[in-house]
């Protein structure tokens, strides 16, 4: 899913759910914003927007989402977002929020 920015019509990132949720009801996501449009909070209301709808899903219960270590901005999305680090593998932290 492209996130557009409506007053300008322009396309500001990108959001995904990564496959189908798992036997436990856990789905992944992916998201990057496009250099211009970065810290502007764009994303952050993104994936709290996929988050909404992902808690309107019966078969989903949780979201998992991986940060590269030396990416604070995207783990700050995550934050306000309430997803907790669960994990770290070589250069990238595992995430996940639990509804």
């Amino acid at each position: 899913m492209n996130s557009i920015l409506k007053a300008e019509n322009k396309m500001i990132g990108d959001v995904c759910f990564v496959g189908e949720p798992d036997e436990n009801g856990e789905i992944e996501i992916g998201y990057g914003t496009y250099e211009e449009f970065r810290g502007q909070g764009y994303m952050t209301e993104a994936v709290a927007c996929i988050i909404g709808w992902a808690k309107s899903q019966e078969n989903v219960k949780s979201i998992f989402a991986q940060t590269a270590k030396d990416n604070p901005a995207s783990f700050e999305i995550l934050e306000r977002n309430h997803f907790e680090k669960v994990g770290e593998v070589e250069n990238v932290f595992n995430w996940r929020l639990v509804f």
